[in-house]
C-alpha cells in the first residue's frame, strides 16, 4: 500500500520509545485510519494502556524508529517476519490480565505456552510476575530469551510437555482452530495449581467442539468459568488478524482450577 503525503507527515512527528510509537497530535479520520493501517500492516498493535503503537515482536528492548524510517523511506508499509504467526493485540494482553478473577500479585507464578513473541508473558512481567514460557519455535523462542522476560523459556510443542500442577496463572493464546485449541486449553489448564486460573484468547465458537475433550470444556466451562465476549471498543484502535489477514471474531475465557485435575 502506497501511503498519503499527510500520513507521512503524521509518522514523521510520531514519538518512538523503544518499541513503542505514540503520535503527536489529533488527526483527521482520514489520515488517522491512513496511519493506523500502515502501522498495523507492518507489525504494530494499539496498547490502550501505553496510548500508542505497539511493536509486540520488539518488547521489551527492539526499537521502533528505524521501522518507521523504512516506512517513511517507500511510503509503504513494511514486511515484519514472522508474519504468518498472529500476535495477540497489545489491547488485548492488557485487558486479559486485567480482567483475571485475582489482581496478580508480584511474584506469582505464570505460564504462557505457545508463547510466539511473548506478549502475553512480556504484560505479565511488567506486571511484577515470574513468567515461564513454551514456544515450538526455537528463532522465537531465542527471542523472548533475548528479552529477558521470562524465567525460562524452553522451544518445545506445548502439548508435548508433561504437566506440573504449580502455576498460579496460566495466560495464552492458543492455535486458533477450534479443536487444536481445545486440546491445548485442557492441557494448559493441569498446569494450575488449586485455585489458580487460566485465561486464554479463543474463537467464539470453542464452546461447540465436538467429542469428548469438547465435552470436557464445556464442564470445566459450567464449573468454574466465565467468558467475555470482544467486541469493537475492547480493541480500540485494533483488532484480531488471522494469518490471511481476515478480521475474527474472539472471547477471552477464564477458567479455574479445583483440587482435581482430571
Amino acid at each position: 500500500m502506497q501511503i498519503s503525503k499527510a500520513v507521512c507527515r503524521e509518522l514523521e512527528r510520531a514519538v518512538c520509545d523503544g518499541p513503542l510509537v505514540r503520535l503527536q497530535e489529533e488527526a483527521a479520520p482520514i489520515v488517522a485510519e491512513g496511519v493506523h493501517k500502515v502501522l498495523t500492516r507492518s507489525g504494530a498493535c494499539w496498547s490502550r494502556r501505553h496510548e500508542g503503537y505497539m511493536f509486540a515482536d520488539l518488547y521489551p528492548f527492539g526499537q521502533a524508529e528505524p521501522l518507521i524510517g523504512q516506512i517513511l523511506t517507500r511510503r509503504s508499509a513494511v514486511n515484519r517476519p514472522d508474519r504468518g504467526v498472529v500476535s495477540c493485540p497489545q489491547s488485548i494482553a492488557e485487558l486479559m490480565w486485567d480482567n483475571l478473577p485475582l489482581q496478580p500479585q508480584k511474584g506469582w507464578q505464570v505460564l504462557e505456552p505457545s508463547a510466539g513473541h511473548g506478549i502475553l508473558a512480556a504484560e505479565g512481567a511488567d506486571r511484577g510476575c515470574v513468567m515461564d514460557c513454551y514456544e515450538i519455535d526455537n528463532h522465537r523462542a531465542a527471542e523472548i530469551t533475548r528479552a529477558g522476560i521470562a524465567r525460562h523459556v524452553r522451544a518445545a510443542d506445548f502439548l508435548t510437555v508433561s504437566s506440573e500442577p504449580v502455576y498460579d496463572a496460566v495466560v495464552m493464546y492458543p492455535p486458533y482452530r477450534r479443536n487444536l485449541a481445545v486440546d491445548h486449553i485442557l492441557h494448559a489448564h493441569r498446569f494450575l495449581r488449586p485455585g489458580g486460573v487460566l485465561a486464554a484468547l479463543v474463537s467464539l465458537g470453542i464452546q461447540n467442539a465436538e467429542g469428548e475433550r469438547g465435552r470436557q470444556v464445556r464442564d470445566l466451562m459450567k464449573r468454574a468459568g466465565y467468558q467475555h465476549v470482544l467486541d469493537e471498543a475492547d480493541f480500540e484502535n485494533g483488532y484480531l488478524l488471522s494469518p490471511t489477514g481476515l478480521r475474527l471474531r474472539a472471547q477471552l475465557l477464564y477458567l479455574c482450577a479445583d483440587d482435581v485435575h482430571e
